[in-house]
């Protein structure tokens, strides 16, 4: 409810100002201009003692300073340093918490303003270490021209205090950034080393790391990151291996044609200085050489990630050194070339048991071919990722068609596989065409907890056709006790393509018959009442291709893609 004022507003400016001593009132009526211009200056000043008086009651003037400050680091974005001249121009409160916090001035660095103004802000970071975070898109933005004799301010002058030194772009700004560094005081803050080159891998376009840089003392340093970069593995081995035993994450790829991928021999000793590594990933980084294979294994006792990718003989000769028992995360990504030896792809399975943990439990297999590429996942059906993920990257499709039968007799070695239950798998026929019924059946004999079948777009035709045979063998023998393959299989989940629909179906009803229950029809009704007709030709041609041994006439249905996944629905065994 609203409080009345007993004084009219029309009536406001006809009563007397009470609160005013009657002297200063008769002075008012008896003065001059020069005189009323001096009381009236006298009267502002005390209505604004008034006004500073009245704001110590807001909430905002009530607050701690500390809590002032940590409003302050929530509002001010990275490389945001227009917000702080906004706040310091609230009050003078405000002001003297924001020039005098480094911490605020170092989140709001940007090598994007004017050089005068960034200076001052270097200037009041005080003695904080300082973070250098410069990416491909700061120089695109309208003042990029500025980064680099920014960027030189500091690294020329104050290198010793960076903590993060992180720099991505183009292999010329790059070069004039580092040329800058100056190491004659160390970088004993230094805890993120990362320089991303993103020109096209060509000789004229790589980054030239110089040696002084690796070779610099950065005893805290746990992270390394060099991409597209030519750099001497002699600086990194005499420099921050020595230097920097709390390494925990190193990532070296694209290591370009100027710097010689460093040996299996050297590696293992580099690592050896590397006892909290937690993540490590490889790219087309080494090369093995005949005097590798006495290599000794090196213990990571910390590794959780791993991502390798070269040719598989190097894959197969580096795993086959590491010792991880904490690893989680493993990527093998296999080059095409040059084309694996006959015995490689079951060299490089062999080696990807020895470094998986023996305690890894997987209970879901992903086998997709994908734009050229063969991905094979192996996780966990919760988890957000594979545990385990080999990529034959680029292997021409004939290659890859001859090499796929390796590949799955070969994967079986892979302990983990043991206690798969979901598996998911989308073959092109070209792929699998050389994949033989008993091949599928000897891959199943020892993933036989699998209880869920996923078919994706591309359903692997001779895999269905390897269990047809399984449960018409087993319906012909009429046992008591039926020996089929994947006894806890319960669902398929399959494509709309009627062909494979009915495909199923007759498999469904094999193993039925063959276990001693009442057979189901309802599928190729199904298929009746949607108008499918043909349905007794579409059994018959499925019979005389799944019973035939050869490999000819192929039904136009066994190369055919469903583009759509999400119309692929279960079927229950």
């Amino acid at each position: 409810m609203a409080t009345t004022n007993s004084i009219a507003d029309s009536q406001l400016y006809e009563v007397p100002p009470v609160t005013l001593p009657d002297e200063l009132l008769r002075t008012i009526l008896l003065a001059n201009v020069a005189q009323l211009d001096y009381i009236h200056t006298f009267l502002r000043l005390a209505m604004l003692h008034v006004s500073r008086q009245r704001n110590t009651f807001a909430v905002a003037a009530c607050l701690p300073p500390e809590v002032l400050l940590l409003i302050f680091e929530h509002v001010v974005g990275v490389k945001d340093s227009t917000i702080l001249r906004v706040l310091s121009q609230v009050c003078g409160r405000w002001r003297a918490i924001v020039l005098e916090d480094p911490l605020l001035w170092r989140k709001a660095l940007n090598f994007t303003g004017g050089h005068k103004w960034v200076g001052e802000v270097v200037m009041r970071t005080k003695k904080v270490p300082l973070w250098i975070g410069i990416n491909q898109y700061d120089f695109t933005e309208d003042y990029g021209e500025n980064i680099i004799p920014n960027v030189n301010l500091v690294t020329g002058k104050h290198f010793s205090r960076c903590a993060i030194f992180d720099i991505e772009g183009h292999s010329g700004e790059i070069e004039e950034i580092l040329e800058s560094v100056n190491t004659n005081y160390g970088a004993p803050l230094l805890r993120s080393l990362s320089i991303r080159n993103i020109s096209c891998s060509v000789q004229e376009h790589v980054v030239n790391v110089p040696d002084r840089l690796l070779k610099t003392s950065m005893p805290r340093l746990t992270s390394l990151r060099l991409e597209r970069c030519a750099f001497s593995w002699d600086a990194i081995h005499t420099g921050i291996a020595s230097h920097s035993h709390s390494l925990k994450s190193l990532c070296i790829s694209n290591v370009c044609d100027t710097t010689p991928a460093t040996t299996l021999s050297e590696l293992s000793l580099i690592l050896e200085f590397f006892p909290l590594l937690e993540d490590l990933r490889l790219q087309d980084a080494i090369s093995t050489m005949a005097g590798d294979n006495g290599t000794t294994e090196v213990a990571l006792q910390r590794l959780s990630s791993l991502h390798i990718w070269s040719s598989i003989d190097t894959c197969t000769a580096f795993l086959a050194i590491v010792c991880a028992p904490s690893l989680v995360d493993l990527a093998v990504d296999v080059n095409a070339t040059p084309e694996p030896s006959p015995g490689g792809v079951h060299e490089l399975m062999t080696s990807i048991q020895l470094v998986v943990p023996s305690h890894l439990v997987c209970t879901s297999l992903d086998i997709a071919h994908n734009s050229g590429c063969l991905i094979i996942w192996l996780g966990h059906g919760r988890a957000p990722k594979p545990f385990v993920e080999v990529t034959l990257r680029d292997w021409a499709p004939r290659l890859l068609g001859d090499r796929f039968p390796d590949v799955i007799t070969s994967m079986v070695v892979i302990q983990p596989l043991r206690s798969v239950q979901e598996f998911y798998v989308s073959l092109p026929y070209s792929v699998e065409r050389q994949v033989a019924a008993e091949t599928w059946r000897h891959f199943f004999s020892h993933i036989n907890r699998v209880s869920h079948i996923h078919l994706g777009n591309r359903p692997p035709a001779l895999l269905l056709r390897a269990l047809y045979l399984d449960a018409h063998m087993a319906h012909l023998q009429r046992s008591d006790e039926p020996h089929l393959l994947l006894p806890s299989l319960a669902k398929i989940s399959l494509t709309p393509i009627y062909e494979y629909r009915v495909f199923v179906d007759m498999i469904v009803d094999l193993r039925a018959s063959a276990a001693g229950l009442l057979t189901t029809r309802t599928l190729l009704q199904q298929c009746a009442d949607e108008g499918f007709a043909d349905l007794d030709a579409i059994h018959n041609q499925i019979v005389a291709w799944a019973t035939n041994a050869g490999d000819t006439a192929v039904p136009d249905w066994v190369t055919r893609v469903v583009e759509d996944e999400s119309s692929i629905g279960d079927f229950e065994d």
